[in-house]
């Protein structure tokens, strides 16, 4: 589990690597799908981007062997300051075909 600190009124730009359970890096598929959420456990997300579709601020996650993160400073301006759980979820296309959260990290979003 990793630390990530992002500041309101401030871009986040940040290398995410999927491994397996074994330890080893995944690179996802031409058809496989990552998914970045922020927000609680058993709450609604405050935010969510999956690769190949950016959000309307031009928030993405750019998948391969280092996934890349890019949050717009636009898209933390409705997240109050405070710690929530950035959730890493992959859609292996060739296995069963469903969402699986494959990470958590600690993300504080503070004041600027």
């Amino acid at each position: 589990m990793t630390l990530i600190y992002a500041y309101k009124g401030r871009g986040l730009t940040k290398d995410i690597v999927i491994n397996s359970s074994g330890g080893t890096a995944i690179t996802p598929g031409t058809n496989d799908l990552v998914r970045i959420l922020i927000g609680r456990v058993g709450e609604g997300a405050l935010f969510s981007v999956t690769s190949g579709t950016p959000t309307s601020n031009g928030s993405s996650i750019t998948k391969g062997a280092s996934n890349r993160l890019r949050i717009d400073a636009s898209d933390l301006e409705d997240i109050d300051p405070g710690t929530y759980t950035l959730f890493v979820d992959y859609f292996d296309n060739a296995d069963a075909q469903e969402w699986k959260t494959v990470d958590r990290q600690v993300f504080v979003l503070e004041d600027e």
